[in-house]
């Protein structure tokens, strides 16, 4: 019995859930040669259940009758003794042990996501804060998947989430601040119509304010993971993103002040990792000049480097990868290149480079990130700067770069970024290819494009150019028109196989 031929990817799901009344399906040895002749196809099947559902091939997932039960308790209006239970067992349900193949994606049919909406609704006039934590967990829980965000956005949860329960969840303590946080950030994740909705609701607002108000740990990190769910273009399935509109909106509402207020009032001794993310949060939101210059009104930078420099990030590589990344989006901004140099910029960075470039072997892959970012903070940083560029050999920046580039060979971004960085250098200064030609440079950017040629052919290619080095695009075979070193177009049928 050929079922595969008779049934799409698509029939064959709503077939094994039992959805699909009249098809005839009689026996499990039915759906058991359906799923061979699929994978046979290699037709992905990992989130499609594979089991036979009851006698006459039809049955609910066990996911279904899970939701039912948090729906009828919700109606019973009793959060103690019937709601929070429920939401605790389809929390457990959805991320426990065991749990079964297409739960979300059932959860999401049976209505989960009102259900979740409903829940918090119910809970959040509660006294005991526990209660409405419960049901945030369940929300959040239930908003990981793309079926139930759909509903959730469908429903208007965005808007009823931002004007109802997150103000109910700020009045109730930071507990509950960092569970209503958690669902923002589950919802928002991977999906461009949540994060529109969100930010049509103003849940900036609401967002800024934990940042300014609150002190505990768990809210903190819950609102920077809702502020780059919101504000990071991360939905495959939308050739465009709202983050740079987000990010502006964040800003309008003083989120970059917040962000740099509440790293000044967190030892970063004491909890690294917390620091590291409000990095990244204000990393997020500078997504322009303005936003950049707001950031260095407010000390931003002298704390950043303060991060790079000290010994917490010297310990913790989440720590210094998104200090040194926060510090390369600053000096993405030329109006905050000088400051930065003016304020140790290249000594903190050679330090943190040189600390991540003597790690042992078995720490080398967060090495290498940290290295990354760091340099890449060094190539915005010469970009257009002949001034900076001009301060590097004084302060052994070619030779650590250098070092990292021996060092991190199988690196693709350290190559990559070390590549950009040696171009910016010399692009303005002349006075310093012989200096990095004197380091081996030459023979370290062949090596990169030969090891990373989709990475690193076209960077390596133009730093050689600007060094002087002979037959610099060996290896390049540009697609579109180039320049070359006499200033000429010449379009890759003029290339051909000749270097320009």
């Amino acid at each position: 019995m050929a079922v595969a031929k008779r049934i799409t990817q698509e029939t064959f799901d709503e077939v094994v859930q039992g959805n699909i009344e009249d098809f005839d399906m009689e026996t499990e040895e039915a759906v058991r040669e359906a799923i061979t002749e699929f994978e046979m196809q290699g037709v992905d099947l990992s989130q499609i259940i594979k089991d036979y559902a009851g006698a006459d091939g039809r049955g609910d997932h066990p996911i279904v009758a899970v939701v039912r039960a948090l729906a009828d308790a919700i109606e019973t209006g009793d959060a103690a003794g019937q709601i929070v239970p429920a939401c605790d067992a389809l929390r457990e349900a959805l991320t426990g042990e065991g749990v079964a193949p297409g739960s979300l994606e059932a959860a999401a049919k049976a209505g989960a996501a009102q259900a979740a909406l409903d829940a918090c609704m119910a809970c959040k006039g509660e006294e005991v804060s526990a209660l409405f934590v419960s049901a945030l967990n369940c929300a959040a829980s239930v908003l990981s998947g793309d079926d139930t965000r759909g509903a959730f956005l469908k429903a208007g949860g965005c808007m009823t989430f931002t004007k109802e329960v997150l103000p109910s969840a700020a009045a109730a303590g930071e507990e509950t601040v960092a569970a209503a946080a958690a669902v923002v950030a589950a919802s928002a994740t991977k999906n461009e119509g949540i994060k529109g909705a969100f930010m049509k609701a103003e849940v900036e607002h609401c967002l800024v304010d934990v940042l300014r108000t609150c002190s505990s740990s768990a809210s903190l990190r819950g609102a920077c993971s809702a502020v780059r769910a919101l504000c990071t273009g991360d939905d495959p399935r939308e050739p465009a993103s709202g983050a740079f509109t987000h990010s502006r909106a964040f800003a309008k509402v003083g989120t970059a002040s917040a962000l740099v207020s509440a790293i000044k009032r967190t030892p970063a001794e004491e909890d690294p990792t917390l620091v590291a993310a409000l990095c990244q949060a204000l990393k997020q939101t500078a997504a322009n000049e303005e936003i950049c210059k707001e950031v260095s009104e407010e000390g931003g930078i002298q704390l950043i480097l303060g991060l790079i420099g000290g010994g917490a990030a010297s310990t913790n590589a989440t720590l210094a990868k998104m200090a040194s990344a926060c510090l390369r989006q600053l000096a993405g901004s030329d109006a905050n290149k000088g400051l930065i140099i003016e304020s140790g910029g290249l000594p903190a960075l050679v330090h943190i480079i040189s600390v991540y470039g003597s790690k042992k072997a078995e720490e080398s892959k967060g090495a290498h990130a940290v290295q990354e970012q760091a340099i890449g903070a060094l190539g915005a940083l010469m970009l257009k700067n002949p001034v900076g560029a001009a301060e590097c050999s004084g302060a052994g920046v070619f030779d650590v770069v250098l070092e990292a580039m021996q060092l991190a060979k199988e690196s693709k971004g350290v190559q990559r970024q070390a590549c950009m960085f040696l171009r910016n250098v010399v692009v303005r200064n002349p006075e310093n290819k012989p200096l990095v030609l004197a380091g081996g440079a030459e023979d370290l950017l062949r090596a990169a494009k030969k090891l990373h040629p989709n990475e690193c052919m076209d960077v390596s290619s133009a730093a050689m150019r600007d060094l002087g080095c002979e037959n610099y695009n060996d290896g390049w075979k540009p697609t579109t028109a180039v320049m070359g070193a006499d200033g000429s177009i010449y379009t890759p049928e003029e290339l051909g196989d000749e270097p320009i």
